[in-house]
């Protein structure tokens, strides 16, 4: 069990090492493409992540977790090989298309081998040190780019492409769970993908699309201003270049805050803790909108990035213990594929409003979370069966 934690750990932390990670747009923008070209590839990949979720839930089931871990590592390290040698959109389109599909398989497996594996109610602990790890993993390609690698773009590639290798090498020693034989299901069910699909979508919905609708408004938030409003606020804050990179390093340390997660839950209850990692990144999305201070703008952005990451191991746990059909992986494939629809309806919202103002985008992010919040609230209060106190 232990062996298969760390191998875990490993893998996530081999797989946040994507070294070109503080130049991925002026990468793509040097061989050729443009933005519009960039967020067509972005926009096919999340409909192949959409439509792939399901089959590779279902196939994960039938095939082993393991099995499936290992043959997304496979297809995950091909991508960023052919990321290495792209030049122009057709490259990079195909490099999209394999990480979509190894994406798309990871959902739900992952998560999954670590349930098995934690510890007894040691669950969310397993899962922040696993986000933290990922983040871990990006924070140290990022420092190491900065130091070695800010003038040699392909290198840094390689470099990336070297690290999935590595960690499709770890995926070959994992062990089989002892859980999974348990929990698999046998006779006609598994071999009734259709009969399958109905009860995966009965045992998630419809009041867990509550809980799920108001995790996809928070997660949705932090992606985008983090990853693609940051910039553009530090840029009318008056800040240079290499005082943005600084902070984009900053901001993967705060994204380590996984590990305190079950902690806080533990002592704040999860009403309270929620409230906390649902409210307070509003409130500082609404400060965002009016600030044009960068101590200020940098203090919120990172406060963002922490507490929505504090929130993220809760999520995972909440559920896992919302599924009630053995065929585990299929229907954390289905949640997937509800968190990536919403996250697909939100974006061009976010889009259309930082087109006309920065400050308008943050506002909505503000709204949003608060929207969620009563979302999981009304989840909570009415629909989540408490088996034992987090």
């Amino acid at each position: 069990m232990k062996r298969n934690l760390c191998l875990l750990y490993g893998i996530a932390f081999l797989q946040g090492m994507v070294f070109y990670s503080p130049v991925a747009v002026l990468y793509r923008q040097e061989a050729g493409l443009t933005l519009f070209q960039i967020s067509v590839i972005e926009s096919i990949s999340l409909f192949l992540c959409f439509g792939l979720e399901i089959p590779w839930g279902i196939l994960a089931d039938k095939i082993g977790y393991r099995l499936t871990m290992g043959l997304c590592c496979l297809i995950y390290f091909v991508s960023k090989i052919i990321f290495w040698k792209a030049w122009n959109f057709q490259d990079f389109l195909l490099e999209r298309i394999f990480l979509s599909i190894a994406v798309s398989g990871l959902s739900g497996v992952d998560i999954t081998l670590l349930y098995f594996h934690a510890p007894e109610g040691k669950s969310q602990k397993v899962f922040g040190i696993y986000e933290s790890m990922g983040t871990g993993g990006l924070l140290t390609a990022a420092v190491c780019f900065s130091i070695f690698l800010e003038n040699h773009w392909r290198r840094a590639a390689f470099l990336t492409a070297a690290a999935y290798g590595l960690a499709f090498v770890l995926a070959l020693f994992l062990g089989k769970p002892e859980t999974q034989r348990a929990e698999k299901p046998s006779g006609k069910a598994s071999k009734s993908p259709l009969k399958l699909s109905q009860n995966v979508l009965h045992a998630v919905i419809p009041s867990f699309l509550f809980f799920l609708s108001g995790a996809g408004f928070l997660a949705e938030t932090r992606q985008y201003i983090t990853v693609f409003l940051n910039q553009p606020q530090y840029i009318a804050c008056g800040l240079s270049a290499g005082t943005i990179a600084l902070l984009y390093i900053l901001t993967q340390i705060a994204g380590m805050a996984g590990p305190w997660s079950y902690s806080l839950t533990k002592k704040l209850g999860i009403p309270l803790f929620s409230a906390c990692c649902f409210l307070c990144p509003a409130l500082l999305c609404f400060i965002l909108a009016f600030t044009h201070s960068p101590l200020c703008s940098a203090i919120c952005i990172l406060g963002i990035q922490g507490f929505i990451s504090l929130f993220q191991p809760l999520q995972t746990e909440l559920q896992n213990r919302g599924i009630s059909t053995p065929r585990r992986a299929a229907a954390l494939s289905f949640q997937a594929m509800f968190l990536e629809v919403t996250s697909a309806v939100l974006e061009p919202i976010f889009g259309s409003l930082a087109q006309k103002n920065l400050g308008l985008a943050f506002s909505a992010g503000g709204f949003f979370c608060i929207g969620g919040f009563f979302l999981f609230l009304l989840w909570y209060i009415f629909f989540f069966r408490k088996p034992a106190e987090v």
